[in-house]
């Protein structure tokens, strides 16, 4: 394949986005921040799990439900398995700048699809600043899920009315990357090589 032939992908620092975002509809936001623990059972160890989340957050989970039937893990339809808690607006980015200090503030490259979604894990919750350890609760790990969005996708979701978003509309992954950087000063890497002092 010849040079001009190649086809060309912005670099995180790609500038065009800039003259893209003076259209007001076309400016992206963190539409929210999703906390999940799977746990993979209920009862007491469920409840630490909320109570982990509540702790973070300061808001109440709600509890996630097994949908398929697996005898060999002792799992049927419609019983606890975990919890999550969705977080949105103004809340959002203040957890994310929160939750990013674990990884000093890294996402790993291929943490991100062509839609405007990323995710990363924290291995202990007691990393995440103005958490502290309970012995009672013990350590635990969370996923946590972002979703990136221009205004007007509302309208593949309502209720009523619903309609086809074009693809154009939707954050590519370069667009996810540069936003990130611009706004969390976050770092796009392809490994993480975490120091803590």
């Amino acid at each position: 394949m010849s040079a001009k032939t190649k086809k060309k992908v912005p670099s995180v620092e790609s500038k065009e986005f800039d003259e893209k975002w003076k259209n007001p509809m076309k400016k992206p936001f963190l539409e929210k921040i999703v906390l999940n623990i799977g746990v993979g059972t209920g009862g007491e160890e469920l409840e630490k799990a909320v109570t982990v989340l509540e702790q973070i957050t300061g808001r109440t989970p709600v509890k996630t439900l097994s949908k398929v039937n697996v005898k060999e893990f002792n799992l049927r339809i419609g019983r606890p398995i975990g919890c999550m808690i969705t977080i949105r607006g103004k809340e959002a980015e203040r957890l994310l700048k929160r939750l990013l200090i674990v990884n000093n503030n890294k996402i790993l490259r291929k943490s991100f699809d062509n839609y405007g979604n990323f995710a990363f894990g924290i291995d202990e919750h007691i990393k995440i600043p103005q958490t502290e350890y309970e012995a009672s609760i013990g350590l635990w790990g969370l996923d946590v899920c972002g979703k990136i969005a221009r205004p007007g996708m509302r309208v593949k979701s309502r209720r009523k009315a619903r309609s086809k978003i074009p693809k154009h509309h939707y954050i590519s992954r370069a667009e996810a990357y540069y936003f990130l950087k611009q706004n969390f000063g976050v770092g796009i890497v392809k490994k993480l090589d975490l120091e803590y002092i």
